[in-house]
Formats: C-alpha cells, sequence, structure tokens
C-alpha cells in the first residue's frame, strides 16, 4: 500500500502504545501554547504480544504497521519517528540524591549543570536499562520542595532525581519490532509515566495518589506523591483474565464472555442486579443457550463484576 507523502515542514508528534489486546497509534501536531492537535488515530487487534512483551516478532511487525497506516490516511501524511509505550513487566522505580557545595553565591545554569551531570554519573543500573531520569525537587540548605532554584543563593544545593530503568531483553525486543516496521523510536515511555501525565492534575501528583492502569494482559499500579513518581509495580494479570473467569463461571465462549464484560460489567453493585438478566449463547455442541442475572455473575464468576 502506498503511503502518503511526508511534510517536513510540520512537526508532528506521533504515540505508539503496544498491548496485549490492541495496537493503538495515534498522530498529533503540537500548537504554539503546547496544546496537541489530533490528527489521526489507527488501532487494530494486537498479535504476536503476550502478557506486554514481543512473543512473535512478525505477527507484531503487522499490526503495528496496520495500525500506523491507518492513523497516516486520517491524518493525510505519513511519519518516521515514534514514541513507544512500554508496559510490560520488569520496570524499577527509585530517586537517586546528588549534592554540590554553592558556598553563598547565587545559583546559576552552570552550577544546576553540574548537579546534574553529577547525578547521571552516579546512577547504578545494576543489568537494567535506563528509561527515565528526571530532576524532581531540589533542596537548598536543607529546605525541600524547590522547584526553579536559579537565581536564589544557597551554601549547598541537591536535587533528587527519579530512575525508572527495565530489564533490557523486553526494551530491546520492542525497539526492534517497531524498527522493523520501518518506523524510527525517538524514545521509549512508561507505561506509568505516560499514564500519570495524561491521567493526573499536578495538584494529585504533589498530594499522593495511587494509579492503577488496568490493561488486556498487564496492570500497572503506581504511586505519586511530592509531584513525581515514587513506586510502581506491574502485575501479569488484565482484562483476558477476567473475560476467562467468565467464560470458566458460566460455561460460554470467550467472544460471549467479552461482551458480558464490556456491557454489563460494573465496579458497583445495584438493586436492580436480581431482576436484569444475560442472554449466554451455547458453547459448540451445546443445544440452547441460557440466561443468568447479573447478581448471579457476582456470586459464580466472580470478583470482577
Amino acid at each position: 500500500m502506498k503511503r502518503p507523502a511526508p511534510t517536513p515542514t510540520r512537526k508532528l508528534v506521533t504515540a505508539l502504545d503496544i498491548g496485549s489486546s490492541k495496537v493503538s497509534a495515534l498522530i498529533a501536531e503540537p500548537g504554539e501554547e503546547g496544546e496537541l492537535r489530533i490528527l489521526g488515530t489507527g488501532q487494530r487487534q494486537s498479535r504476536g504480544v503476550r502478557r506486554g512483551f514481543i512473543a512473535d516478532m512478525e505477527k507484531a511487525e503487522g499490526a503495528i504497521r496496520e495500525a500506523v497506516e491507518q492513523a497516516e490516511r486520517i491524518a493525510a501524511t505519513s511519519i518516521e519517528g515514534v514514541f513507544v509505550g512500554f508496559s510490560a513487566g520488569g520496570l524499577h522505580s527509585s530517586v537517586a540524591s546528588v549534592e554540590v557545595a554553592i558556598g553563598g553565591r547565587r545559583i546559576e545554569k552552570e552550577d544546576v549543570d553540574q548537579l546534574l551531570g553529577g547525578g547521571r554519573e552516579s546512577l547504578k543500573s545494576e543489568g537494567r536499562m535506563l528509561l527515565h531520569a528526571t530532576p524532581a525537587l531540589y533542596t537548598l540548605d536543607g529546605l525541600e520542595g524547590v522547584k526553579k532554584p536559579l537565581g536564589l543563593h544557597a551554601d549547598k544545593l541537591a536535587v533528587d532525581i527519579h530512575i525508572i530503568s527495565a530489564d533490557p531483553s523486553p526494551v530491546r525486543n520492542l525497539d526492534l519490532c517497531v524498527r522493523s516496521s520501518h518506523l524510527g523510536v525517538e524514545a521509549i515511555v512508561a507505561s506509568p509515566v505516560a499514564a500519570g501525565k495524561a491521567c493526573l492534575s499536578e495538584e494529585e501528583r504533589e498530594l499522593g495518589v495511587a494509579l492503577v492502569e488496568l490493561g488486556g494482559g498487564v496492570t500497572n499500579v503506581s504511586v505519586f506523591f511530592g509531584g513525581m513518581l515514587v513506586g510502581l509495580k506491574t502485575l501479569p494479570i488484565g482484562g483476558i483474565d477476567i473475560t476467562d473467569d467468565i467464560a470458566a463461571a458460566f460455561g460460554t465462549r470467550r467472544i460471549e464472555a467479552e461482551r458480558m464484560k464490556c456491557f454489563y460489567g460494573s465496579a458497583t453493585t445495584s438493586p436492580r442486579d436480581n431482576h436484569d438478566m444475560i442472554e449466554l449463547s451455547p458453547i459448540a455442541g451445546s443445544e440452547e443457550g441460557t440466561e443468568a442475572s447479573r447478581a448471579s455473575a457476582d456470586r459464580s464468576g466472580g470478583r470482577w463484576f
């Protein structure tokens, strides 16, 4: 399929999310004030991905190309590089603290650069691949929580650098899969970082909040406090497991269980749950379908409805 002609004069941002259930692509154009105008989106059923890990390179490449080509057709342009989300297991979060002496004078840009340079040299990957190393909060003579130290006087300047690393092999496989789809990788972004930026306000990140990101095959739980991500945990369980539990509890097909989950699933109960009936299609070989109340799903299936 012939791709649309490139438009080199436009500055575009393209995001690619390769999940266990779907592959999504988004093309946006930054505005003058930093806002993003969505130009095109693409989505395809994920193939060759299991629990966030690339399990079949060829199938995953095909799904990536189809999602990106759909977004390019809608946006009437072509893209060359993408920001790729990484949500598989093996993510690790930590905070490194470094300090330099200022001697009571005003803090200049060179002082901040020296501080951050020393912080990067002190980072210990311990065999992991570094994804993010972001300066979070500065400390001036014991005063914590300073965001902009330039121009202030201090004897000592310190900074907390938030580090997110990952097991190298899954990241390399993801990078290779995207590049094999004839796309450049601008950066690989940890999914909890992107989710926190997209879903949480600055005040929520300052006060402290736990963010649960439930995907098809992976669930990420991240904790934000003081304006930064301070901890995260990846669980190899997601929406696919919910579907399988429903199918097993009611003896129905996965496609029928997925329909039940999407149309009738809820995190809260209602007095009408005993009266709302759900029709269940039979498994191949059964003579006729059955019905069940939404409340019975609570008792039989489980913990998911």
